[in-house]
């Protein structure tokens, strides 16, 4: 997809590169994280950071699904994947080159989760996803709950003995705090 240039951005970088999405291909982590819908208050707020890089260096955003870093998608399909091109045209894309389908912000908990997991890294100390880290994106009971119980429950099913081990082992300490 071609990337942009906006005046905020400075003359030392430009918008980074975004790899073509599909429901089930589609961008998640810190760059879903920081892009939110009109009322939502959830998510990371690093604001352009993860969109913007270097002019000299481009780096392309990373995917989720088939062939990305994680794939979600034999247990959660694509829920809670929608496209944001209208929310990305005009800053970092150039309009009508749309969709860009990006992971809501309880999905890119999970690819997270699924990244940790598959990571083999302790029950106690995920490397991405502290229970910390989830209150502040989330900041309520109520979202907490349904993390757990619509994305991070049905991790599960995807998971090898060894690895839903350590998910189960962490799975109760996701309480909101």
């Amino acid at each position: 997809m071609p990337t942009m240039w906006h005046p905020s951005m400075g003359e030392y970088h430009i918008a980074v590169r975004i790899p073509v999405t599909t429901p089930t291909r589609y961008l998640s982590y810190h760059a879903a994280l920081n892009l939110r819908l009109p009322g939502e208050n959830t998510g990371d707020w690093h604001g352009d950071v993860p969109f913007v890089t270097l002019k000299d260096s481009p780096r392309t955003l990373t995917f989720a699904g088939p062939g990305g870093f994680t794939d979600t998608t034999p247990s959660l399909g694509s829920k809670g994947v929608r496209d944001m091109a209208h929310i990305l045209e005009g800053i970092y894309i150039p309009p009508g080159c749309g969709p860009v389908w990006v992971a809501n912000h309880y999905r890119a908990i999970a690819d997270f989760v699924l990244l940790d997991t598959r990571g083999c890294w302790s029950a106690r100390n995920p490397r991405h996803v502290t229970v910390r880290c989830i209150n502040q994106w989330l900041s309520t009971p109520e979202r907490i709950e349904h993390l757990v119980e619509e994305y991070l429950k049905p991790l599960r099913e995807q998971l090898p003995a060894e690895e839903l081990e350590l998910h189960d082992a962490w799975l109760p300490t996701v309480v909101f705090d």
